[in-house]
């Protein structure tokens, strides 16, 4: 027997001790969904406001395969469209790194708070005694933070249209007293938030401060169920109308029509340029950039006028969003196959190609030469 196999029966033992996880033990009262808790309790979440309906996302365009065979995970034409709620949760608390919203009543709402490849009741959350000092504040909050939205996939497809959300459920000029974010280090976060016109000074990021209290927390859904990477339409629509303004604003005195993203400073999923690339890259007319160098504004503008978007799997490719028609070429290591990129490619009308080749110890996708070349 380990030192996990005691550890458990400890922790569901002490879900019974007297008070609440304020201050030490894990949570006293057995994960549940929203719509769940609401049903169960109107002390714990009184007020659950439906916004999207459930439904189905349809992936109409074939994504094709360049230099490999067809994989499986580009195969399902319809996936499911997650329905969404706007929910009040008086005295509410938020808990991090590993996002976790908890009632008053001490229960951790499950579909808003996730610790990825693992069950509600196996949640960070229900797996630590010791947790941060509580900070009380008075006033309303809207949570934005979900585990991985510090990253700039996540931001932009979970976190974000949460905001699209709130507005639906309570109109365009409702404005709560806080919101809550995972961290405000990340340039791309505090660019997106005041382009948003929302104040730095109220957003509280749990970086910081990781454990947090308000006199009531709205908690939107998030948009697609357990981060899952199927991003409906609407949300697309919410990010065009949302960063299609700042087209104006783009600082680069030239907007290329084919781009590369470099990843190659990236310690996953490089796919690394020799100077020989670089060169016959650039008689291809594509240009390489380090996507994560640039202001949102003006990936916005690069991605807007973009004919041919290709490089390595990762979240440079969120640009599509912002474009029309382009063609999408991405190109994986054999170990991770992620369609994320396809789907959002849907939405804009995108033609989507892929490559899967194997990866090598680096951690870097190895790709023939005379192939890719001839692929883009």
């Amino acid at each position: 027997m380990n030192f996990r196999d005691l550890r458990r029966p400890f922790l569901r033992w002490a879900m019974g001790w007297p008070g609440d996880s304020t201050r030490f033990g894990p949570p006293r009262l057995p994960p549940a969904k929203m719509v769940q808790v609401a049903e169960e309790s109107k002390n714990e979440l009184p007020e659950l406001i439906p916004v999207h309906p459930e439904g189905k996302i349809f992936r109409n365009k074939v994504a094709i395969p360049i230099g490999c065979k067809p994989h499986p995970a580009f195969d399902i034409p319809v996936a499911p469209q997650t329905p969404t709620y706007l929910a009040r949760v008086p005295r509410g608390r938020v808990l991090g790194p590993t996002v976790a919203v908890l009632t008053s009543g001490d229960r951790m709402l499950s579909d808003v708070s996730l610790d990825w490849g693992r069950p509600g009741a196996e949640h960070y959350a229900y797996r630590r005694f010791r947790v941060p000092r509580c900070k009380d504040y008075q006033g309303s909050a809207l949570v934005l933070a979900c585990t991985g939205s510090d990253t700039y996939y996540h931001w932009l497809t979970d976190a974000l249209p949460r905001l699209e959300i709130a507005a639906r459920a309570h109109g365009d000029k409702w404005s709560p007293d806080f919101w809550v974010v995972n961290t405000l280090s990340q340039a791309f976060v505090r660019e997106s938030l005041a382009l948003l016109n929302i104040p730095l000074d109220r957003v509280i990021a749990l970086d910081k401060t990781p454990h947090v209290r308000f006199s009531e927390v709205w908690i939107p859904s998030l948009p697609c169920e357990a981060s899952s990477g199927d991003t409906p339409s609407w949300v697309v629509s919410f990010l065009q109308k949302a960063f299609l303004p700042c087209l104006g604003k783009v600082r680069p005195p030239y907007l290329p029509k084919r781009i590369w993203i470099d990843r190659s400073s990236t310690k996953s999923r490089r796919l690394v340029l020799t100077n020989e690339i670089r060169h016959k890259l650039k008689q291809l007319r594509y240009t390489a950039l380090r996507l994560e160098t640039l202001a949102i504004a003006d990936q916005v503008g690069l991605f807007h006028g973009a004919e041919a978007i290709a490089g390595p799997h990762g979240a440079g490719f969120c640009g599509i969003t912002f474009s029309s028609k382009a063609n999408m070429i991405e190109f994986f290591e054999s170990d991770y196959i992620n369609p994320c990129y396809y789907s959002l490619g849907q939405h804009t009308n995108s033609n989507y190609y892929y490559n899967i080749s194997k990866s090598n110890l680096e951690e870097s996708i190895s790709v023939n030469l005379t192939n890719f070349l001839k692929d883009l």
